[in-house]
């Protein structure tokens, strides 16, 4: 019997368990670092924390919810529903929780992959790396940030013991994490200064609650729910070849994001510091509602002067201004080309994944390396596109 380990229960490896046990396979482990399945929504808690892509394409094919309660789900139903597909589907009894696996290593003389882990020795046939590219952050080195006197955190890592109210909140980045976060914490902060390196393009996200009558629709009558999906993958296949092949297609998206810009944002100069100069897709798009009212309100203030250092009260900036700080967010983003983190990979010949992708990171179809056999990567190298759903591309690999 094929003996298949998987490492990390998010939603690669819980959908390639699922799939696996559809197929027949038995002997299925797969190792979870965390005391849960979910992987970055297990991680990632931060206030705001939703998906960015519909709840009907960001789900399984295998596993329809007609009960998301958002057309884009929160983070506490997303890992609800990882935690209710592993029930469903059966594969609880082969999850082991709080179980890392520092280092796997191919045997070429068993022709097996021997992995080491916090539990002790596993070994198997096949190797299945689902760790993902959102759960291990990115921490920049700030000189002095270590003697910030006060909490600082990463969004990756929220400390929910502490108490925003009333407070001072500095927060490094303007990206994905960022974009969610700062409405949430503006309304209950003092005074909320938002650094920004360079900006991104954003799109309306158009969210709104779905209604209990909708619901019981989506329940009832399933093809309107596979309809749906169906216009959001059609949506964002579109949004692909503008970004790819049909670059014809970028000037109404570029529209359509300046009217965003444009219609919440009446101060010229603020204006110009969120808008990019660069294409759209260059960077990754981001979807929102609430971001740019956020920064035209009175105790928001968005500084795009780069960060010298931190000092024991506060930011300091690279004029010299010190701006003073209760609490600072690292809103940095996360090491995002370690695509196997932190395990450490030896393939034949006792060469490293790492030392593999020193210089660039690349796999077949995103999915196998050379000189590392019965290894296949969800979630690997150039797989990640500019539209779309990660689940989508993680099935269909």
């Amino acid at each position: 019997m094929t003996s298949i380990a998987v490492v990390g229960a998010g939603f690669g490896g819980v959908g390639a368990a699922v799939m696996l046990r559809r197929a027949g396979y038995g002997d299925v482990t797969v190792f979870e670092r965390a005391d849960r399945v979910g992987g970055v929504w297990n991680y990632n808690t931060y206030p705001g924390a939703a998906c960015d892509v519909p709840s009907h394409l960001y789900e399984f094919s295998f596993a329809p919810n007609p009960h998301w309660s958002r057309r884009y789900a929160p983070q506490v139903e997303i890992q609800a529903y990882l935690e209710d597909v592993v029930r469903r589907h059966g594969v609880m009894d082969r999850v082991r929780l709080n179980t890392e696996v520092d280092r796997a290593r191919w045997d070429g003389e068993r022709r097996r992959w021997i992995l080491e882990t916090d539990a002790g020795e596993h070994s198997a046939d096949l190797l299945l790396t689902a760790c993902g590219q959102l759960n291990v952050p990115k921490i920049p080195p700030i000189s002095g940030l270590e003697t910030f006197e006060g909490p600082a955190f990463h969004t990756g890592q929220w400390r929910h013991d502490v108490d925003l109210r009333g407070k001072r909140v500095a927060v490094i980045g303007t990206g994905c994490s960022a974009i969610q976060v700062v409405p949430q914490v503006q309304p209950i902060a003092e005074h909320v200064d938002v650094y920004q390196r360079s900006p991104g393009w954003t799109f309306p996200r158009m969210d709104f609650p779905y209604r209990e009558r909708t619901k019981r629709m989506f329940e009832s009558f399933p093809v309107l729910q596979r309809l749906d999906r169906a216009s959001i993958l059609a949506f964002h296949e579109l949004g692909a070849a503008a970004l790819t092949s049909k670059p014809w297609l970028r000037p109404p998206f570029r529209a359509i994001a300046r009217r965003q810009i444009n219609k919440a944002i009446k101060d010229p100069e603020l204006r110009r510091k969120v808008t990019p100069t660069d294409e759209v897709g260059c960077k990754r798009v981001m979807l929102t509602d609430d971001w740019y009212p956020t920064l035209t309100k009175p105790n928001v203030e968005l500084i795009t002067d780069p960060v010298a250092g931190v000092t024991p009260r506060g930011i300091r900036i690279r004029d010299g201004e010190q701006r003073p700080a209760d609490v600072i967010v690292l809103a940095t983003g996360f090491k995002t080309h370690g695509f196997v983190a932190p395990m450490e990979v030896v393939g034949m010949g006792g060469r490293t994944l790492a030392e593999e992708w020193s210089e660039v990171p690349r796999a077949y179809l995103g999915l196998s390396v050379p000189g590392f056999p019965n290894m296949f990567l969800l979630y690997g190298p150039n797989t990640n596109g500019g539209t779309g759903s990660v689940i989508y591309t993680v099935e269909a690999g």
